[in-house]
């Protein structure tokens, strides 16, 4: 982790000619800047969420959009206090997200969840600016993306936003022709820097494959990940194929494995749950590795 360990004084980083990197290494946020309007995508969690303020007001952008990728708590968390911040943003999100958001299950898993990260935030010396939430985001008033939307920023700037599937309800993916910049979120895995992805299949496996597929067919010359920074021309296609490889590998080693149930979620958590990904609630990953049990035999 450390070879590949961003300090917190790099952010804002300059990705592209319209786009900057906010946020910190563990959760990165996407400033689109055209001539007459700016969109802000992925929110990230509560924890980093000040610090992603401080960085828009040195910038001096209040951003017109507000766009987190999807309801996951990483995600998410970090809304309430960027509406707050700039109450003439408006939130898009994906349809199905709001659905997610207000089960009667998820409240409690994701406040407990953004709590635990705010507190991993803190170990590894970024300070969080604010309490944890106490309650879910509310994103009752969103614009809702049902397929596809362009935003026009000015000056032949677009960031033209997917809905897509396999990951998690209410996910969504950005485009920024101009640069061919993709945010990606977390449709290709949880980006490992340097070490590649761990596939995150939680809702279709095939739909999963078939984003990654859409990923590549976008060309783009950097992929941006919500997690330890983007990938760049020439890591883009390597970095692609990788992740489709370990996806295939994971599918097929759930489906052929001889082993008990409980024995290859210990087998599959201890293989992904390391480096970066201990920010999260060993409880959680838990869930995601019963998820792509699940999910791969489905198939």
């Amino acid at each position: 982790m450390e070879s590949h360990y961003i300090p917190g004084d790099k952010f804002p980083i300059q990705i592209g000619p319209h786009v900057k990197m906010l946020g910190n290494y563990f959760f990165n946020l996407f400033l689109v800047t055209g001539q007459t309007k700016s969109a802000l995508f992925e929110s990230g969690i509560s924890g980093g969420v000040d610090c992603v303020i401080a960085q828009l007001d040195a910038l001096g952008v209040s951003p017109d959009y507000l766009i987190p990728s999807h309801p996951h708590s990483d995600h998410i968390t970090g809304l309430p206090g960027l509406v707050k911040r700039f109450p003439q943003a408006r939130v898009v999100m994906a349809a199905g997200a709001n659905a997610f958001i207000t089960h009667p299950k998820a409240g409690a898993l994701l406040v407990k969840e953004d709590r635990f990260m705010s507190k991993s935030l803190e170990r590894v010396g970024i300070i969080p600016g604010r309490p944890p939430l106490d309650n879910i985001p509310d994103i009752r008033d969103a614009l809702v993306l049902e397929k596809k939307l362009c935003l026009d920023l000015g000056g032949g700037i677009l960031l033209d936003l997917t809905k897509v599937e396999g990951h998690s309800p209410g996910n969504l993916m950005g485009f920024v022709p101009k640069d061919r910049i993709l945010f990606c979120a977390d449709s290709l895995g949880f980006h490992y820097p340097g070490r590649g992805f761990w596939p995150l299949f939680f809702t279709s496996a095939p739909a999963y494959i078939a984003t990654i597929d859409l990923i590549q067919s976008f060309d783009p010359l950097v992929v941006c990940p919500a997690h330890q920074g983007p990938l760049k021309a020439p890591a883009v296609t390597s970095g692609i194929q990788a992740a489709r490889d370990i996806t295939l590998s994971t599918i097929k080693r759930i489906k052929e494995t001889l082993v008990s149930d409980e024995h290859l979620i210990r087998q599959l958590f201890k293989q992904s749950y390391r480096d970066e990904f201990t920010l999260y609630t060993k409880d959680n990953i838990l869930n995601c590795t019963r998820l792509l049990i699940t999910r791969a035999r489905e198939m």
